[in-house]
């Protein structure tokens, strides 16, 4: 049967393309992870890997590891940043499982019961001109969860329009995040992270008199 054949071929054909579509994503994700850190070791930033663990195919079903809570840890001026980085070529970032998983989440609000430590997303968008922002986790889960259960919102670049339930766009970083300034050298480029994490301290502090303004008050 020459059509059922063709149909299988192309589908072959089509796996094909989407795993290698894939690794290459990957890859490029990985590239953006890699100047992050090449920033910080010229900015004498502590910068902490937290690499996956390989097993072979023929033992992952039989062998369970534990799931990294997030990419890497950033140490500087006695504050500590666990970080998840994302990097995309849309215009947006999916909320999907697969792109962003739940436990990632969760580790990273967890992280938040301790004293200076700040995490949060670092989301890369890639085009049209490389940007990317430091997104608070407690901004994204806000934000996840209004723009996933259709609520009403006050975010102004998204005035009198519903927010996608299912990705958070550039724009919503814009107004939520920290851009972090970069500089293209040649086909890489580096980012001055000493600059994005003096803007994080002096907000965590200003948050932190804030809420020890409002507790004295209430006594």
């Amino acid at each position: 049967n020459k059509p059922f054949h063709k149909f299988i071929f192309l589908s072959f054909i089509n796996k094909i393309i989407m795993k290698r579509n894939d690794q290459l994503s990957r890859k490029i994700g990985a590239r953006f992870q890699e100047d992050v850190e090449r920033s910080c070791n010229e900015q004498n930033i502590f910068f902490h890997n937290i690499k996956d663990v390989y097993l072979p195919p023929d033992i992952r079903k039989r062998v369970k590891l534990p799931k990294n809570k997030y990419d890497v840890l950033i140490f500087h001026k006695g504050y500590l940043f666990p970080i998840e980085l994302k990097s995309t070529d849309k215009k947006s970032i999916s909320f999907s499982e697969k792109i962003i998983k739940q436990h990632q989440i969760e580790s990273l609000l967890e992280a938040t019961k301790f004293d200076k430590v700040i995490p949060g997303f670092l989301m890369n968008f890639r085009e049209p001109k490389n940007r990317a922002f430091f997104v608070p986790i407690q901004d994204f889960v806000t934000y996840k969860h209004i723009a996933e259960n259709q609520l009403e919102h006050n975010y102004k670049c998204r005035k009198d329009k519903k927010l996608n339930k299912s990705s958070i766009p550039i724009d919503i970083c814009e107004e939520i995040g920290f851009e972090i300034l970069n500089i293209k050298k040649r086909t890489r480029y580096r980012y001055i992270m000493t600059d994005l994490i003096d803007r994080l301290i002096d907000n965590y502090e200003n948050n932190r008199t804030q809420t020890d303004s409002r507790i004295m008050d209430e006594h």
